[in-house]
């Protein structure tokens, strides 16, 4: 009886870390449609909370992206390891929370507005930069694309540099060339992902 609980108990967690991994390993493997769907869906979460405290729609756009690609790179990295979908969302929060904070903090003088001032304004902010919302998650949306459609040592240059805040001169010694080298590679990098982004964007 034991040897059969044990066997259930092993079956389930193993069924539960496929499910659950789902979103991981969209991370870890740069696959755009289940990236973008998850930044799009957990959005907004963001968006209200800067705004109930005081901030714009910017503010929010750039606490939001910042929080994102610190998420990103605890989980490319290997630094969190999360068992669920939840946790992915409770993390990227938690991180969008925390920069607002300390933003908020830096800030010498703090408008105060009353909660039905700031209800309306979150409603006029909706109206009036739903179309400045979408042409900036458009753009987003058209970078992942052509960041896909790079060649694999492109890929790995920028993300090193980007996304794990590695120097040229890091990167140099990785790909064993030259710092120099690596300048130009990124250059040039650049330069295919903003091709790629026309390309992508005239479709």
């Amino acid at each position: 009886m034991k040897k059969l609980y044990i066997s259930i108990s092993n079956f389930m967690e193993d069924t539960l870390t496929q499910n659950h991994f789902t979103l991981l390993d969209a991370f870890l493997n740069n696959k755009e449609a289940p990236v973008r769907e998850f930044y799009i869906a957990e959005y907004p979460k963001t968006k209200y909370y800067v705004l109930k405290n005081g901030g714009t729609i910017d503010n929010a756009n750039d606490v939001f992206q910042e929080a994102y690609f610190a998420c990103w790179k605890k989980l490319s990295t290997g630094k969190f390891k999360p068992k669920n979908k939840a946790e992915i969302e409770a993390y990227l929060f938690t991180i969008a929370k925390n920069k607002w904070t300390d933003q908020t903090r830096l800030v010498s003088k703090k408008k105060t507005i009353s909660i039905d001032e700031k209800m309306y304004q979150l409603k006029a902010d909706d109206t009036n930069d739903t179309s400045e919302v979408a042409e900036k998650e458009e753009r987003l949306s058209i970078t992942l694309a052509a960041f896909e459609n790079l060649g694999q040592a492109c890929k790995e240059l920028l993300t090193q540099f980007y996304f794990h805040k590695n120097s040229l001169r890091e990167i140099a010694e990785r790909l064993n060339m030259e710092e120099a080298s690596a300048k130009n590679k990124k250059y040039r990098c650049i330069q295919k992902l903003k091709e790629l982004a026309n390309s992508v964007g005239s479709r």
